[in-house]
């Protein structure tokens, strides 16, 4: 059996950069602190952790005197409790995610109603939300009729995206927005703040998939992108998502002439070699 590598995977700029800028910050303050996991990941987690760099879930239970912003961001007023505190801040924020918090904040000062397409329950999209002071909802569907009528009611609504979605699902929503909007709005911006990383990921993981008898995608099942990436290579063939090589089942591949492999923008570098290696072991 073949296994074959996607052209692009594993660790984005964004989560490699976080990654580093932490344990380039470890000899000046000792242990560390970050606020939420660093990145969706388990493996990446427990290498950091062995590094003593460990996450707490909420501001007040950072002990420290730093304390780390994961790559998924933060809203502004954490930071100013933090500075209040008198807590150094490390901010490895994606610059990607930076990116599209200026555009929610310059939205939100032109007094545009702001809509961001994106599971309201990740990190990422609980910053922006801040970002947009009161003015933000964040959804993956339009709200009801009801809802929709006096959300956007004489509105001028922007529309941005979690950077992780995919380009399919967010221009679908922006055109269905865009007619709903303006049958009772004023005007409709839409800027799209999408992770053109992940979009090559989901790019060179398609294009993989259609060469090879089944495809393994790497990954934290709690991680949004290699959700996605997961779903990607479903709609095309045989996709199994793993997080460690004791996932990787004999009877999975009996027959298998060609595996491809892909990871998630969070996945470490060593989590994809002992996959790998546990592949051609079979």
């Amino acid at each position: 059996m073949r296994v074959e590598r996607a052209r692009e995977l594993g660790l984005c700029y964004g989560v490699r950069r976080a990654v580093d800028m932490v344990r380039e910050a470890v000899p000046d303050h000792g242990s560390l602190q970050t606020l939420g996991p660093l990145a969706h990941n388990h493996i990446l987690l427990a290498e950091l952790a062995a590094q003593d760099i460990t996450a707490v879930s909420t501001p007040e239970e950072v002990t420290g005197s730093a304390v780390v912003v994961s790559a998924h961001g933060v809203p502004p007023h954490t930071v100013r409790e933090f500075s209040e505190r008198g807590i150094t801040v490390i901010d490895t924020t994606c610059p990607i995610v930076a990116h599209a918090q200026r555009v929610v904040a310059d939205m939100a000062k032109e007094g545009l109603t702001i809509v961001i397409f994106g599971d309201a329950n990740h990190s990422e999209v609980r910053g922006l939300l801040g970002w947009s002071g009161s003015r933000g909802i964040a959804t993956l569907d339009l709200p009801s009729l009801g809802d929709r009528d006096a959300l956007f009611l004489g509105a001028r609504v922007g529309i941005v995206s979690q950077t992780t979605q995919r380009i399919e699902d967010f221009t679908s929503f922006v055109q269905s927005a865009t007619v709903e909007v303006l049958a009772s709005g004023r005007e409709v911006r839409a800027v799209n703040t999408l992770c053109d990383a992940t979009r090559r990921r989901q790019a060179a993981a398609a294009e993989l998939a259609r060469e090879v008898d089944a495809m393994i995608v790497i990954g934290g099942r709690n991680s949004a992108n290699t959700r996605r990436l997961a779903e990607s290579c479903a709609a095309i063939v045989e996709t199994h998502l793993v997080e460690s090589p004791s996932e990787i089942q004999v009877a999975l591949f009996k027959g298998k002439r060609c595996v491809g492999l892909t990871a998630g923008a969070s996945t470490p570098d060593s989590s994809i070699d002992m996959i790998e290696s546990r592949l051609l072991q079979l």
